[in-house]
């Protein structure tokens, strides 16, 4: 059976995909994962998540996908015994020695590893299933025949976003270090948690700056203005080809969209995969209009989303600026 596993941004997004046919919600914790705490969740809210889900035979998968400093890994070990025992059935996670203790210490929970685990061929695969890893989420830019041949080789769970790569990138998703270079302030949490603003690695919301537009040379010495990584769309007729390759895991993004278009993606996909489980050669082209306005309802929250992030890269990179005018011997101390 394929799981279809949906964000909760919000509490309100992860009922509202819960209720329309997700098997599982994934929330993220505040500061310990790969977004702004405008899309994660408190402890009470995932207490509350985790029983609503209980009650209707539902999961909570939580996302704890930074990579904590040797200081952290007990504050990290903490919360995520707390979170299973409340119920949560899995955890995303980045870091493998995190995650081999994770395993050793709860080895009945799920492990899906992070995005940012950056998984390139099945020898990946294998490292990380040996640490523990039970479910592994593959870059959007991977065919089936590269899926097929990861599930036979490793015999893990395959999770797979419901995306695709038009120009393939140029950045490895999960292999990128550089908001953290463009933006970089840490302050200290009333528990002792280090908070960075611009690292998605280390608890921050990742700024986009590869999606701002850059001047690349060319080999005649000319110059040309692109985006480093392009932007995904959502999927349809590939659906049934990485289904078949070995996909049992479907992942909707979205913890940073708006909880109705989340709601009505769920909804959709619950269709979709529906009418795939029915039909041993599906005609999805009944769903392609309805498809195109996702992709149109996206692009332009998208568009929102990166120009907020850029904005506050940009404002970040004002105050460094003139804090270092104001005061240039400490920016000597900082870069020395």
């Amino acid at each position: 059976m394929v799981m279809m596993m949906a964000p909760g941004g919000t509490k309100q997004m992860a009922r509202m995909a819960l209720e329309e046919g997700a098997e599982a919600v994934y929330v993220g914790v505040i500061g310990w994962s790969r977004r702004g705490s405008e899309h994660e969740l408190t402890d009470a809210d995932i207490h509350e998540l985790i029983d609503y889900a209980g009650e209707r035979g539902k999961e909570v998968r939580v996302v704890v996908n930074t990579l904590p400093s040797s200081i952290e890994i007990p504050m990290f070990l903490e919360r995520i015994e707390m979170y299973a025992g409340w119920g949560a059935k899995g955890f995303m996670i980045s870091d493998v020695g995190c995650m081999r203790l994770v395993h050793e210490r709860l080895p009945n929970v799920d492990i899906h590893t992070s995005v940012g685990c950056g998984i390139t061929n099945y020898e990946d695969v294998r490292c990380l299933a040996e640490m523990g890893a039970t479910y592994v989420v593959l870059p959007y830019r991977m065919t089936p025949d590269e899926v097929a041949q990861i599930r036979a080789n490793s015999g893990i769970g395959i999770e797979f976003f419901l995306f695709k790569t038009p120009s393939g990138g140029k950045i490895c998703p999960g292999k990128c270090m550089m908001s953290s270079y463009f933006s970089y302030r840490r302050w200290l949490d009333e528990n002792g948690k280090d908070h960075f603003f611009g690292s998605a690695s280390r608890g921050g919301d990742c700024l986009r700056v590869c999606q701002s537009n850059w001047l690349f040379n060319i080999e005649d010495a000319s110059y040309r203005g692109m985006t480093i990584k392009s932007n995904p769309s959502l999927w349809l007729e590939e659906l049934p080809a990485y289904l078949a390759a070995g996909v049992n895991c479907l992942k909707v993004p979205g913890r940073d969209r708006s909880d109705e278009l989340v709601r009505d993606l769920v909804r959709f996909y619950r269709r979709v995969l529906d009418r795939i489980a029915e039909q041993d050669h599906p005609d999805l082209s009944p769903f392609r209009e309805q498809l195109e306005t996702f992709r149109h309802r996206w692009t332009i929250e998208r568009g929102h989303r990166d120009r907020r992030l850029i904005g506050e890269a940009e404002r970040e990179a004002l105050r460094a600026d003139r804090a270092a005018a104001q005061n240039p011997s400490a920016t000597f101390e900082l870069i020395r």
